[in-house]
């Protein structure tokens, strides 16, 4: 019966191994665990995999979507931190990129943020104005009544 703690056999005992350390395990950009005519336990083969379009429509088409889906992002963002008014914009940005097969989830969320305060910015201002309109006839009929 032989221990499981012996130096030779343990495969975590570094202390006492002869073997050389080699940086990501020798597989050089391959899964060290999966041999090369296997299957990688995670469904994923190695090596990397890029969308190749068919056709140029193709091609125009994916481009056209990156392109805005980075637009309804950066209006997006702009919509949120600087002027509401660019967030209906990426909406239609981030909605145009999912109509040609892009993903613009981030710009979508922050066109919606950037709506709402521009709905809540609308509605302040709305407010303000009767407020002060309200406080100006006030004040008019205070003086004339004083007067």
């Amino acid at each position: 019966m032989s221990s499981s703690h012996s130096s030779g056999n343990n495969p975590t005992d570094y202390r006492n191994s002869t073997q050389e350390y080699v940086p990501n395990g020798g597989a050089q950009g391959r899964n060290p665990s999966v041999a090369a005519n296997q299957v990688s336990p995670y469904g994923q083969p190695s090596g990397r995999w890029e969308y190749v379009p068919a056709s140029a429509q193709d091609a125009q088409q994916q481009d056209q979507a990156a392109r805005s889906s980075e637009a309804s992002l950066v209006l997006g963002i702009l919509g949120v931190v600087i002027l509401p008014i660019l967030a209906p914009f990426a909406l239609w940005q981030a909605y145009k990129s999912e109509k040609l097969g892009g993903r613009a989830t981030s710009g979508k969320v922050l066109g919606w943020v950037g709506v709402a305060l521009l709905l809540l910015g609308i509605l302040w201002a709305i407010l303000f104005f009767a407020f002060f309109g309200v406080m100006m006839s006030e004040i008019s009929n205070s003086v004339s009544t004083t007067v």
